[in-house]
């Protein structure tokens, strides 16, 4: 098996010609094309070497492969599909690449990469490199077909912003006429209340004309009651001359009552001020007096408690007194209760004593009856 390094060998032209199994020009435009049945190929010139190996030799400008971007010139076909086509003739190669267009296949390819990068491997390697293997989902179908599809996706954008443009469009129609539609509905009530108004107006010129009749009449009426007025008021007129008169005549009592009422309301206010300052200077004097009674009633108050202390220190004194008293009496009782004691033990001890010296006695005198019955036995012997 041949290293890493030779996969990326450029082949020569004597390989070109050299292999019997390689791939002719019409083989690789049937891979490329198609065979003018309608199938297509994913736009790639392969070449197939002695030793079985499938390289890629030409990217065609425009195809599937090229506008994938991930398949090098020098890598080699294993698999499409998921079949290893290592080894396989070309017309199974051919077969297998060769559909319809717009279908997809995916190629499996083997590439040397450096060692240590993250792809799967195989177990041919040489040196630093490693063999890596990849997956590549290809479109069939010539640049022709690309270019037709790259128009259509365009061609389909512009329908699809006409289409917008449109839906846009008719949109703003729809409001458009909506708004007319509503305006229209508004012109009509505007003009069912013009006529309403017009109509109103009409019968109110009537009824004023009618009022502007009346009311000339009323006028005309009231100017003959004024008229009939006039000739009654007169005595009412020499009438209203005499009050008019009578009227000034209580203006002036009138006035001179103020004149009088004013001069009493100032005497008033002068007898007011002086019983005022007055009032004030005896409420100073009450309030000195109060402010003195106070003081008073503050030393009383304060002697009444130095006299209370000095009571309570005297009754302290008394109470004391008499508790020394109780205390002596208690103690002259208590002396007393002991002298009787003592004399009842004195007493005690002078009958003890007697008792003793009683006692003493008998014992004395047994003695004696005692000794006398032993010597009396002595004599005896």
């Amino acid at each position: 098996m041949r290293g890493a390094r030779d996969l990326h060998r450029a082949p020569s032209r004597e390989d070109l010609y050299s292999s019997q199994r390689s791939i002719d020009s019409v083989a690789s435009r049937s891979l490329l094309t198609g065979n003018g049945t309608g199938m297509s190929g994913v736009g790639i010139f392969f070449q197939q070497e002695g030793d079985g190996k499938v390289y890629v030799r030409t990217i065609v400008s425009g195809g599937s492969a090229e506008r994938d971007g991930r398949v090098r010139v020098g890598d080699v076909m294993c698999g499409v599909d998921g079949r290893d086509v290592i080894g396989e003739p070309v017309s199974v190669l051919r077969s297998l690449l060769l559909g319809h267009e717009g279908s997809t296949v995916v190629l499996t390819f083997a590439r040397a990469v450096e060692a240590g990068m993250d792809a799967e491997t195989s177990d041919m390697n040489s040196g630093n490199t490693v063999i890596a293997k990849f997956d590549v989902e290809l479109v069939r179908g010539s640049p022709e077909y690309f270019n037709k599809m790259d128009s259509a996706r365009k061609y389909e954008i512009e329908m699809q912003d006409l289409r917008h443009q449109l839906k846009q469009t008719l949109s703003e129609e729809k409001e458009i006429s909506e708004e007319v539609e509503r305006v229209r509905r508004v012109l009509q009530l505007e003009r069912g209340a013009s006529a309403r108004r017009e109509k109103e107006l009409e019968e109110i010129r009537s009824s004023h004309a009618r009022e502007v009749a009346s009311l000339s009449e009323s006028l005309r009426r009231a100017e003959q009651s004024r008229r009939e007025a006039s000739g009654r008021l007169a005595p009412v007129k020499s009438r209203e001359q005499e009050l008019s008169e009578e009227l000034a005549r209580m203006k002036e009592k009138d006035r001179l009552r103020k004149e009088y009422v004013e001069e009493l309301r100032k005497r008033h206010e002068e007898e007011t001020s002086r019983l005022e300052a007055q009032l004030a200077k005896e409420q100073r004097a009450r309030r000195e007096e109060q402010a003195a009674r106070i003081e008073v009633e503050r030393e009383l108050e304060k002697s009444r408690k130095e006299l209370k202390k000095e009571l309570d220190i005297q009754r302290s004194t008394v109470d004391q007194d008499k508790s020394y008293r109780e205390q002596v009496e208690s103690s002259k009782k208590k002396l007393r209760d002991v002298v009787e004691t003592m004399e009842s033990l004195y007493a005690m001890m002078k009958d003890l004593d007697d008792w003793n010296n009683h006692v003493q006695d008998g014992q004395l005198h047994t003695k004696l009856v005692s000794n006398r019955h032993t010597m009396s036995n002595d004599s005896r012997w």
